[in-house]
This record gives structure tokens, C-alpha cells and sequence, in this order.
């Protein structure tokens, strides 16, 4: 699939469903080199996304704007430089608008009197990438940073790990997220991925990937909450919907309606594997995809009360601490 994703006609979709009053979009990135440069390392370098932008694409699906609250998280181009949403958390909050961040931090480098400041700002934990520079994963070196991460953090109200992993990991870190004094939030279905890319032998069954037992123990055991977003990072369907993902979203909907959030994960940013080659002084496109739609069938699979759950109730036990 081509980064810039084509989207097909919504086929009769109900798309009144867009994000009620008080809904949480837990998934934003600010991308403005105008604020911070880019980290001389990173993967690759994106078109800018500044929040005047994030706050009008959060209002187009908003059925009552005022009332929605904004996670920016810690986009990898900057990696451990937080001062973009600093910045963002502080302009938000100028604005009246509710918000909260996930960080990515040099701990060593980083005071216990920063992290507070941080929490007054509304930071909320952060966030560990495995998958952005499209690098194989060290399953030692992964629980070595999650074990470090979550003893530095543990002491700050409502502080979690977010982590992106591939979907088979979970196996391999079950033992040790089970003993964690912190949540994990499992980005973008907790790496899941549909039968379009699947082997052969799991498209049929896509629910008994590597993985997903796993996942679906801990977040039954609220030690994980699964994060509903980037499902064209998870599915190779070139539509709207990625409607190989529905067997996967409608047994999170069944199995862990108390462990989900939604976020649209704007500005949609592309894939780690397709990074290897690209050079750094070309901006990277974001993909085109059509947000409504997403909402609209989420809402089709899961149903309405566990579709507010993951956008309103849910979010608000999470990140109000």
C-alpha cells in the first residue's frame, strides 16, 4: 500500500456517530520544527502538523467541541526532546482546552522536580517506540527499558507506559507486565494486525495470531489498556475501513469493553519498515484517511455503549488521575 492511502466511497455507513460531548482523542502528534528541530537521528522528517491544525481537525469530528480533551504524544522525529508538547499542553491549556501528554524521556538526564513540572502540565506517562525506525525488536533490551521506565515513574499519580510493539510480543512480555506497579497502554491494537497481513494459515483466524491471547489476558487482568487507532497501520485493505480488522475489534468490544480507548492517531504518519531508505531533508507525506468513517464503522462493530465507553469513560478513569 502506497503511503498515501486511497480511501473508497463509505458504503452506507452510518456516519452520525462522530465524538460526543467529552470524548478524548488519546492519540495527537504536533509536528512544527518552528517550536523544536528535529532530532539530528530520526528516522525520517514529516510535513508539518502544528496544533492550530490539531485543534481543527478535532473539532471537525467533534458533535460538541468545547467539551473534548486532547493526548499529545511524543512523535519520534523529536525523540527525547518534550519541549513541543510542553509547549502544546501550555497553549491548550491557555485555550481552555482540556489536555494531557505522553513523554518520551532520557531518564538519566531528567530530575524527579522536571517530572512534576510535567504533571502539573499534564503529562501522564511515557511512551516507549519500538517500531517507528522499522528496526527488528530486542525483547531483552524492551523489558530491560519497561522494567527501568516503570520504577522511575511509578510514584507519579497516574502515570503509565505506553508502548509500540509488534502484536507477537506480548507474548514474550506477559510475565514481566504482570509484576509492572504500572499500566500499559498498547498502542495501535496492541500491534494486532488483520488477515491482509496475516501468513496464509492466521487469515482465517486472525484472532489466534501470536499475541493476542496475551494481550486479551492482561487487559482482562487491567494491566493493559488497548489503544483503537492507526488501523491502516494494522491492515493492508487500500479502503476506508480496513473491515479485515472487524473479527479483532469486535472481541476487544466482547472481551475488554472497560480496557479500550479510541485515538485518532492525526496527523497519520507513515510506516517504520519504509523508512530504511528515505532520506532526512525529504518531508514525509502523511496518508489520507477518512476519520468519519473509521468513527462510523467502530461504532458498527462494537455498538454504542462500549463505542462511548472507549471514547468517553474509559479515557476519563485513565487520564484524570
Amino acid at each position: 500500500m502506497s503511503l498515501q492511502a486511497i480511501i473508497s466511497p463509505r458504503n452506507n455507513l452510518d456516519t452520525q456517530p462522530l465524538l460526543p460531548k467529552n470524548a478524548f482523542d488519546t492519540h495527537a502528534h504536533i509536528f512544527d520544527p518552528d517550536l523544536a528541530p528535529y532530532a539530528a537521528g530520526r528516522a525520517y522528517t514529516p510535513e508539518d502538523a502544528p496544533l492550530k491544525k490539531l485543534i481543527a481537525f478535532n473539532q471537525s469530528l467533534s458533535m460538541d467541541p468545547p467539551y473534548n480533551t486532547l493526548v499529545l504524544v511524543q512523535p519520534s522525529p523529536y525523540e527525547n526532546d518534550c519541549s513541543v508538547i510542553i509547549q502544546g499542553l501550555q497553549k491548550l491549556k491557555d485555550q481552555n482546552i482540556n489536555a494531557f501528554g505522553i513523554a518520551v524521556l532520557d531518564l538519566d538526564n531528567t530530575t524527579d522536580a522536571q517530572l512534576k513540572e510535567m504533571h502539573a502540565l499534564g503529562v501522564r506517562g511515557i511512551r516507549l517506540n519500538f517500531q517507528a525506525d522499522g528496526k527488528e525488536l530486542s525483547t531483552d533490551k524492551l523489558v530491560a527499558s519497561l522494567r527501568r521506565t516503570a520504577d522511575r515513574i511509578r510514584y507519579l499519580p497516574g502515570w503509565m507506559i505506553q508502548l509500540f510493539v509488534p502484536g507477537w510480543s506480548w507474548d514474550n512480555l506477559h510475565d514481566t507486565i504482570i509484576e509492572l506497579p504500572v499500566t500499559i497502554i498498547a498502542d495501535h491494537l496492541g500491534g494486532m494486525r488483520g488477515a491482509s497481513k496475516l501468513p496464509s494459515d492466521l487469515q482465517s483466524t486472525p484472532t489466534s495470531q501470536p499475541g493476542f491471547e496475551s494481550l486479551l489476558s492482561l487487559a482482562k487482568q487491567s494491566r493493559v489498556v488497548v489503544k483503537i487507532s492507526g488501523l491502516y497501520r494494522m491492515s493492508s485493505h487500500v479502503t476506508a475501513t480496513y473491515s479485515d480488522l472487524q473479527p479483532i475489534l469486535e472481541t476487544f468490544a466482547q472481551e475488554i469493553p472497560e480496557q479500550l480507548i479510541w485515538g485518532s492517531d492525526w496527523p497519520h504518519t507513515g510506516e517504520g519498515s519504509n523508512r530504511m531508505e528515505k532520506k532526512l531533508e525529504v518531508k514525509e507525506p502523511f496518508r489520507i484517511v477518512d476519520n468519519p468513517a473509521i468513527l462510523a464503522q467502530l461504532h458498527n462493530w462494537m455498538g454504542s455503549d462500549v463505542y462511548r465507553k472507549m471514547l468517553v469513560e474509559n479515557p476519563r478513569r485513565l487520564y484524570q488521575n
